[in-house]
């Protein structure tokens, strides 16, 4: 016998929640607050081409959900080569990325970025290539990210002008909370970036991955929801702002852990109070075209551009969005940044994104231990799904898999 269901949010964590428990024959409906749906709320389309915001590309090793779940849906992949070039704040360039004509082996993208600071970078990748296969045999190792740096004694030009900005660039969070994660599913994750097979990217972007998976999905939207009571019959009542409501045999909560609002202390006091161990880091994306932001030299602007004070204090990245999406590889530049160290000019901003991201702390995988334990149990009638969710790093891999969680949990409540 089917049951009915509601998905709060319409992230790739409620999306995928969602189809699940549709193909599994229930009856789904998705609370969304915007108008759009959650994970596609920002895309952009200019100069006749395609923004998202933020830009998201894979890996097939690390996202192999993700990328699962798209093809499913009809959704194609296209391979991409996020160059990087890192540039002091005075945009001059100090190392380029590339790769060999013809056999297409990474190298150095000019000759003359063969310098001492590019042979520091050669020797930190094969330094933290052998401290990664450690971590990789050591699952007990349970280091900080701060204390993992400390011990294995990394040149800070390495670290601070290649592998931080890679690490802000896929976590969007600023350096201080990715000092506090785990060291070892940071490292891990890196390894398989820098040393796994190429990069890929949606075909037609987020839209297009929304898209199918909402096929056959009932949506409200437009409005928050604002409370889940629970009914004399068992049922739980799904209201939203704008009035619209529901009883429901289930409901999964797929929005982020800090806007539990509607969820009352008084009727879900342990679900509160766990989630309270979330933590999450505010930024802001820009989407601009300010050409400041890349290295001075036309020729040396790459997919990926780092930029850093020569004391190595203060850095920022940059996403020149064209080179990894062909609908804009004619068009001027459009470039993506996470908190800027200096404001774009205002007549060359595009958008603003305020974003959430949830950061890992040495208690993050307690709570996720102790919120499986509340799935597991047999009258469970609320669960919870997100990135957060799911142990590793908060992506969009593990959002995916924390509703495939949510699924199988359900599956399991339902036989008891």
């Amino acid at each position: 016998m089917s049951e009915k269901i509601a998905v709060i949010g319409s992230g790739m964590a409620g999306l995928a929640a969602a189809r699940l428990a549709h193909l599994a024959g229930q009856q789904v409906t998705v609370f969304e607050a915007q108008q759009k749906r959650g994970m596609d709320a920002h895309s952009l389309h200019i100069h006749g081409g395609l923004v998202d915001v933020p830009l998201r590309v894979m890996s097939p090793l690390a996202w192999q959900s993700v990328l699962t779940l798209a093809e499913q849906v009809g959704v194609g992949t296209f391979p991409v080569h996020t160059y990087t070039s890192c540039s002091w704040d005075d945009r001059s360039t100090w190392f380029r990325s590339s790769r060999l004509p013809i056999v297409g082996l990474p190298w150095v993208g000019s000759w003359r970025h063969l310098n001492l600071q590019t042979l520091t970078l050669a020797r930190g990748l094969k330094q933290l290539a052998a401290a990664t296969e450690t971590l990789r045999n050591n699952p007990q190792d349970q280091r900080l990210l701060s204390e993992f740096l400390t011990d294995e004694g990394f040149q800070p030009i390495f670290w601070r002008g290649l592998i931080l900005p890679i690490l802000t660039t896929i976590c969007t969070c600023h350096e201080s909370h990715l000092m506090a994660w785990p060291a070892r599913d940071l490292m891990l994750l890196v390894d398989t970036i820098l040393h796994g097979s190429t990069l890929r990217r949606l075909t037609g972007g987020t839209p297009a991955l929304v898209a199918g998976l909402a096929q056959g999905l009932n949506f409200i939207s437009g409005s928050p929801v604002v409370e889940v009571s629970h009914l004399e019959n068992s049922q739980l009542q799904v209201r939203n702002a704008r009035g619209d409501s529901d009883a429901f045999d289930r409901v999964i909560v797929a929005t982020q852990a800090n806007q539990l609002d509607f969820l009352s202390p008084a009727d879900y006091p342990r679900e509160r109070a766990l989630l309270q161990g979330i933590r999450f880091d505010h930024g802001e994306l820009w989407v601009h075209s300010d050409t400041r932001f890349l290295p001075r030299r036309h020729s040396e602007w790459s997919a990926l551009n780092f930029q850093m004070s020569r004391d190595l204090k203060d850095a920022m990245f940059t996403v020149l969005v064209n080179a990894v999406e062909p609908t804009l590889a004619d068009a001027p530049p459009v470039l993506q940044t996470w908190n800027p160290l200096f404001e774009p000019a205002p007549e060359q901003v595009i958008a603003r994104v305020p974003l959430a991201r949830a950061v890992v702390h040495a208690g993050t995988r307690s709570v996720q231990e102790q919120l499986a334990a509340l799935h597991a149990e047999p009258d469970r009638r609320v669960f919870f799904c997100g990135s957060w969710a799911y142990p590793g790093v908060p992506l969009l891999e593990s959002a995916v898999r924390s509703a495939q969680a949510v699924a199988a949990a359900l599956q399991t409540t339902r036989q008891a």
